[in-house]
């Protein structure tokens, strides 16, 4: 049995290390470890890897697995003799016995699937031997588990938790099995019945289908020309007609049409380029339905759309081909013997076994990457019981993404992770020296937003240094602690004078003075009076990356309080000259229409004082002004009607926001002009709902540009948001409130 294991691995591996594989299979045959149960399931596990062209490794560890579960062979001993990866198998495949799975807990169900689809987007070579365990003990179930209420949590399990993930990774023979047994446990009534069934009508039909395969195989081979082509007569499975029957309301399977189909499987062919040809299949469909009629609502091309988990194949209904009922409808799949291959055993008959051809690991490659953008929308094709599918409609990647070296290594990152936290994942000294990031083949900016599946290369320079800003845009903790251990390294006074450096550069770009020498600034800081000593250990934190400057002049100089402070100081340089600041009725008169016109003389009444939702009518005053009042103020019971006006809101904010308007004026530096710069920038600031009230551009010397910008803000902690978000565009080097 051993020897004919081998065999089938050298037909797909000539280069396999067979002494290394026997003698794992030797272990299990030595007196103080050899037990039958241990023998005949480490064989049967790996038999049912065999199809999927496992790396010695992954047999290996299938071999191994009993043992190693049993704890009669331990992690060293793993070690010592068949090496890390062997031994990071059994570790992985071990650490899913622990799924937190409970029958009658949904949420515990999901964080189940959660686990392992994590564990398979790591390395799939766990979950596929954890599958092929799971499904030799459903086979023995009642030799593992001799008590029945075990033997069914047991059933249930792998039916909430093992056939979705058997379905999302394509193994269509795993997923059958594994469906099948464990119906059969959980419902044994309905199991017998529909077995019973299918057995009854196999019998009567059973000539019938015989010569509807011999018609369709003798149509295909001679009068199509396709000599090689391979026919076969499937019929569904247990589960799945018992179904089928529920959903749609049915007792008897005679009710349904495609109880069985005809499969025609054409040798795959390619082009030059190596790509598979499409053509002899649609060439196929198109003869068979000259020939029989097809029920044209009932096709479907899962090759220009494959399934997510990528299944691909032509599915086709007809009619004529039954033998004395010729309005019969009949199913007929038509696929290569590559989309074959993959229908029974999915991404892991491609991608497990690492081919040495260069083609085959950039094919190979791009399958990860399908796979793993595949995983977001992992609910739309588990074809299990209705109510398992409630369980697995949320997306269970919602916080984590998976992104891949060149060389094909994953990497599990937060979703929002950057190449920054990428780089570190990889290596500390790769994210320390790290200058530029390509995604996908293109340069990103270093803060881009990576996604599942993107392939992250990083580019590094041995003389480039982290930087403090990177603490401000990095996710992971991992990344945040490497750059501060890296800045702990530095000496005090390095670390001092960097934080005043950082600190000074905040408070120049919100126009405010200078750190003196006793850093008086921060004498209060977030209603603590400090003392130097304890100021400078402040400056000394922010040099050394456990605080981010624009936190620290924040607690001190709040956005509101700065912009308070620009207002007032516009409004005394209104007289000089400086940027007019809008006043609050002047804010008013644009969003008042008075009988339809804007731009009147108007004010709010103080006795009512009208908000942006209220239902309002203006007074015309004897100075020929216009005094908005609240439709319900008492006050106008005593007016004069006469005077009485319709006003309106022309639509917008809530008249308390207009009293809270601030006006500033920035300046942005850039050492090029560019076309888009200026696009960017406003673009930048409109998408936060600021408006721009003035643009000048000044050119202040030899590739010095300046733009500065008057800015209406309606509220303060847009002004943070939008200041990071300019000093971010490319090629803007300063930022600056205008002094």
């Amino acid at each position: 049995m051993i020897q004919d294991v081998l065999e089938k691995i050298r037909g797909y591996n000539e280069a396999t290390d067979s002494k290394k594989i026997s003698r794992a299979f030797e272990l299990l045959r030595k007196d103080r470890l050899y037990s039958e149960k241990n023998y005949f399931q480490s064989l049967g596990v790996v038999q049912s890897l065999l199809p999927m062209k496992p790396d010695d490794e992954t047999v290996i560890a299938a071999a191994l697995y009993s043992l190693y579960d049993s704890g009669l062979i331990d992690d060293e001993f793993v070690l010592d003799s068949f090496g890390q990866v062997v031994l990071g198998l059994l570790v992985g495949v071990n650490k899913l016995k622990g799924l937190n799975y409970s029958e009658n807990d949904e949420a515990a169900q999901l964080e189940a699937l959660r686990k392992m689809f994590l564990t398979m987007a790591k390395d799939i070579r766990v979950v596929l031997i954890k599958l092929a365990v799971r499904l030799y003990k459903m086979a023995h179930l009642e030799e593992f588990i001799p008590d029945k209420i075990e033997r069914m949590t047991f059933a249930k399990e792998t039916f909430d938790v093992y056939v979705p993930v058997a379905s999302r990774l394509g193994i269509y023979r795993m997923k059958i099995d594994l469906e099948d047994m464990s119906f059969m446990c959980l419902n044994p009534v309905e199991y017998e019945s529909v077995s019973k069934q299918i057995e009854k009508l196999g019998r009567s039909r059973k000539i019938a289908i015989a010569v509807i395969k011999k018609e369709i195989e003798n149509f295909v081979k001679y009068y199509c020309g396709y000599k090689d082509a391979e026919v076969f007569a499937r019929l569904k499975s247990v589960y799945s007609i018992y179904r089928k029957l529920r959903m749609k309301n049915l007792c008897s399977i005679d009710d349904i049409y495609d109880i069985f189909a005809i499969r025609v499987i054409l040798p795959s062919e390619f082009d030059e380029s190596g790509n598979e040809k499409m053509d002899h299949l649609y060439s196929l469909l198109g003869m068979i339905h000259s020939n029989w009629k097809p029920i044209t609502k009932k096709f479907k091309d899962y090759i220009s759309v494959p399934k997510q988990n990528g299944y691909k194949s032509l599915h086709t209904i007809v009619l004529g081909l039954v033998p004395e009922d010729s309005m019969k409808p009949v199913e007929i799949q038509i696929r290569s013997s590559e989309m074959h291959r993959h229908a029974e055993y999915g991404v892991a008959s491609h991608w497990i076994y690492k081919q040495s051809d260069s083609k085959k690991d950039v094919d190979g490659l791009k399958s990860q990457i399908d796979w793993l953008k595949g995983l977001e929308k992992v609910h739309e094709d588990l074809e299990v019981d209705v109510d398992i599918m409630k369980k697995v409609e949320l997306d269970i990647f919602q916080d984590r993404i998976f992104v891949l070296t060149p060389r094909g290594e994953i990497k599990d990152l937060p979703v929002g992770a950057i190449p920054l936290d990428f780089a570190y994942a990889v290596h500390t000294d790769v994210g320390h020296h790290c200058i530029m990031a390509k995604v996908n083949g293109s340069i990103v900016p270093l803060d881009y937003e990576l996604k599942n599946g993107d392939v992250v290369e990083i580019v590094v320079k041995k003389d480039s240094l982290p930087k403090l800003q990177w603490l401000s845009i990095v996710k992971t903790n991992f990344a945040k602690n490497k750059i501060r251990n890296w800045f702990n390294s530095l000496d005090r006074e390095n670390n001092v004078k960097q934080g005043k450096l950082l600190l000074n550069k905040q408070l120049e770009r919100l126009g405010l003075p200078s750190l003196d020498q006793n850093y008086s600034v921060l004498r209060n800081f977030g209603g603590k009076d400090l003392t130097v000593e304890q100021r400078e250990g402040l400056v000394e934190e922010v040099g050394r990356g456990y605080k981010l400057a624009g936190n620290v002049i924040r607690v001190v100089y709040p956005a509101e309080e700065i912009l308070s402070r620009k207002k007032k100081i516009d409004e005394k340089a209104r007289s000089a000259g400086g940027v007019k600041v809008v006043s609050e009725d002047e804010d008013f008169n644009s969003q008042i229409l008075v009988g339809g016109e804007k731009g009147l003389p108007i004010k709010l009444g103080a006795c009512c004082a009208p908000k942006r939702k209220d239902m309002i009518i203006g007074y015309v005053t004897r100075g020929n002004k216009i005094t908005i009042h609240n439709q319900k103020c008492v006050l106008l019971d005593g007016l004069d009607k006469s005077r009485l006006v319709s006003a309106g809101w022309r639509g917008g904010r809530d008249i308390g926001e207009f009293s809270k308007n601030y006006r500033v004026k920035i300046k942005i530096v850039s050492m090029v002009s560019r076309v888009g710069l200026l696009r960017d920038v406003s673009s930048t600031i409109a998408s936060l709902g600021i408006d721009i009230v003035g643009i000048r551009m000044d050119v202040g010397g030899p590739k010095v540009y300046t733009m500065y910008l008057v800015l209406d803000i309606d509220d303060p902690k847009k002004f943070d948001v939008m200041m990071e978000k300019i000093s971010g565009i490319s090629d803007v080097m300063q930022v600056a409130v205008e002094k």
